[in-house]
C-alpha cells in the first residue's frame, strides 16, 4: 500500500474539547460534563498552519468539540476567541465555522456581542446543533435566543443549523415523560441515522433496527477511512479520518505536525486500519475473540455499531495500541 491510499483532505474540524454541558445520547465522541481536555491556542494554531500548508480552504475548516463555548465564561470564550484568530495567524483568510449546542447562550447582549466578536476574529458562521438530543439538555428557549442574535450579529447566511426545524421551533424534550422521549428519539433516528460510535452506541442503538454481525457485509471501510477527504482532530491531537471517532491516523505534535502525519501516512503502518478497509469490523472479530469478546444478542446497528464493540473491547482489554485512541474515548 502507498501513502497515495489516503486521499488529499480537503476539510477538518479541530474539536477542541471534550468538555460539553451536555451528554447528548447521539455523541459519538462521548463529550460530556466531566469532559477536563482542551486544546491550547497554540497546538491550533500549528493545526491551522499545517492545514494551510496543505492547501485546505478556510471554508473547509471548523472548530467543534464538545462545547468550545466551555461553561460559558469568560475564560473560556478568551480561549475560544483566540482559536479563531490563530486561523488567520496560521495563514488562513479565516475560519468556516464554529460548533455550539448554546447552552451558554443565557443573556442576548453578551451572546451578540461575543459572535461579532468572533467574526470580526474570522468566523464565517455560527453553527447551531440543534436537535431532539441536545434539548434534552438544553432548554429550547436558548437556542432561540441564540439563533435570533446570531442572525442579528451575522446575517442569516451567518448561521447554519443541524436541523434547521429544531432550531426555529424546539420542543423541551426534558419536560417529556421517558417514553415520550424514547418515542420522540425512535422516529427522529429513523429520518436521520446517526454514527453508531461512542455514546450512541451506548444509548441510541437499542431503538435502531439491529443484525446479527455474522450478517453484517463484509464489505470493507474505504470510503470513510481513506477517501472522506475530511479529518477531526482531538483535544490532544489524535486525527481520526472523517467520523470514524476513536480510529486514529496518529497524533499531530509540535514535531509531527499535522501535514507531515498525513502526508507520510501509510496504511502498511497501520495493520487493523488495512483489515478495516479490506473488509470493514468483521476483520477484526477473531482478534477481540481471542482477547474475550463475544457478540451482543441483540446484534448490532450496523457496521459501525459493530466496529464501536469490537474497538472498545480491544481498548478495554488493554490491546488498542496507537491505532485505536484516546483510551479515554472509550471509558464511558
Amino acid at each position: 500500500m502507498t501513502r497515495a491510499d489516503l486521499e488529499p483532505i480537503t476539510a477538518a474540524g479541530l474539536l477542541v474539547t471534550d468538555f460539553c454541558p451536555a451528554r447528548c445520547r447521539h455523541c459519538y465522541v462521548s463529550s460530556g460534563p466531566e469532559g477536563r481536555r482542551w486544546m491550547t491556542v497554540e497546538a491550533a494554531r500549528g493545526h491551522f498552519a499545517a492545514l494551510a500548508r496543505r492547501g485546505v480552504s478556510f471554508e473547509g475548516i471548523h472548530v467543534g468539540g464538545g462545547e468550545p463555548f466551555g461553561r460559558g465564561t469568560e475564560e473560556d470564550f478568551a480561549r475560544l476567541l483566540g482559536i479563531v484568530r490563530a486561523a488567520r495567524e496560521a495563514g488562513l483568510e479565516g475560519l468556516g465555522y464554529v460548533e455550539t449546542g448554546g447552552a451558554w447562550a443565557t443573556d442576548a447582549d453578551r451572546v451578540s456581542r461575543r459572535l461579532r466578536a468572533l467574526a470580526d476574529a474570522g468566523m464565517r458562521q455560527l453553527a447551531i446543533s440543534a436537535d431532539p438530543y441536545h434539548q434534552e439538555f438544553i432548554p429550547p428557549e436558548r437556542v432561540r435566543l441564540l439563533y435570533e442574535a446570531a442572525v442579528e450579529a451575522l446575517g442569516p447566511q451567518g448561521v447554519r443549523a443541524r436541523r434547521w426545524a429544531w432550531l426555529k421551533a424546539p420542543e423541551n424534550v426534558a419536560a417529556m415523560a421517558e417514553e415520550a422521549r424514547e418515542m420522540l428519539f425512535t422516529e427522529h433516528l429513523r429520518r436521520y441515522p446517526e454514527r453508531m460510535t461512542g455514546r450512541a452506541a451506548e444509548r441510541l442503538a437499542a431503538l435502531a433496527q439491529r443484525t446479527a454481525p455474522e450478517r453484517i457485509p463484509e464489505d470493507g471501510c474505504s470510503e470513510a477511512l481513506l477517501k472522506s477527504r475530511h479529518v477531526h482532530v482531538d483535544p490532544d491531537g489524535w486525527v481520526w479520518p472523517g467520523t470514524c471517532a476513536g480510529i486514529a491516523l496518529g497524533r499531530a505534535t509540535r514535531e509531527r505536525p499535522l501535514d507531515a502525519l498525513l502526508g507520510g501516512w501509510q496504511m502498511s503502518d497501520s495493520p487493523r486500519i488495512e483489515r478495516l478497509v479490506a473488509g470493514g469490523p468483521r476483520g477484526l472479530v477473531e482478534e477481540a475473540a481471542a482477547l474475550g469478546w463475544t457478540p451482543d444478542d441483540a446484534g448490532y446497528a450496523g457496521k459501525c455499531h459493530l466496529c464501536w464493540s469490537v474497538r472498545r473491547h480491544l481498548v478495554r482489554a488493554g490491546a488498542g495500541g496507537e491505532e485505536f485512541g484516546p483510551a479515554s474515548l472509550y471509558d464511558e
